[in-house]
């Protein structure tokens, strides 16, 4: 049951934002766009590619008030997160063992930022963290270390929004990302599982 809390969490937080009277505050749409780097795994990485920087796709959707407090729904999706696509590795031996692989999290968060009154054409700081799902995928070519696995995780991060005109505006986002403490062991994995990683990202977002 507890394995599923985190899961429940996000989605109780993207339910919330969906149905939640937008009189009362504002939305925040967000597609993302940005990088990853410091990556660590014990799952089997074959071309020791976790800690190197990887293009990440996602988006935002956000509930915020002129007040400080607001709720969000973040996901991301990190393609090639176990592939050596840099080709860094060959010069020590590594050669092309991994088909396809990605990393794909959903993140229900608590924000907490300046208040609307202080900063509404300037940058508006906040920091916003929670629970959820983090799921990573490898396929090798003889299919023997595959894995495709959910995990529990949580995030922690920050950043600014900036609005240039009424609707639009700029987000930028520094986050860390990382599977539950306490995992057990897995047959693709060395000791517990472990999964962590930061991002670095920016958006357009889109105000209603």
């Amino acid at each position: 049951m507890l394995r599923g809390l985190p899961a429940k969490v996000a989605l109780s937080c993207l339910g919330f934002i969906l149905t939640t009277t937008p009189a009362a505050a504002e939305w925040h749409f967000t597609p993302l766009i940005g990088v990853t780097f410091r990556g660590e795994t014990s799952l089997f990485d074959l071309e020791e590619a976790a800690g190197l920087k990887h293009k990440t796709f996602g988006g935002a959707v956000r509930w915020v008030g002129s007040g400080i407090f607001g709720v969000e729904a973040v996901g991301l999706w990190i393609p090639g997160f176990f592939g050596n696509d840099n080709r860094e590795g060959v010069a020590s031996g590594i050669t092309d063992f991994v088909k396809e692989s990605r990393v794909i999290s959903l993140m229900g968060n608590v924000v907490v930022t300046a208040p609307q009154r202080w900063t509404e054409y300037n940058l508006r700081p906040f920091i916003s963290g929670g629970v959820g799902i983090i799921r990573p995928r490898s396929t090798d070519f003889n299919n023997i270390t595959a894995f495709d696995k959910s995990f529990n995780g949580f995030n922690l991060g920050g950043g600014a929004v900036g609005f240039l005109s009424q609707r639009t505006g700029v987000r930028f986002d520094l986050r860390y990302h990382r599977t539950m403490r306490g995992l057990r062991t897995e047959d693709y994995s060395i000791g517990p599982v472990r999964l962590q990683y930061m991002t670095a990202s920016i958006g357009v977002v889109l105000r209603r």
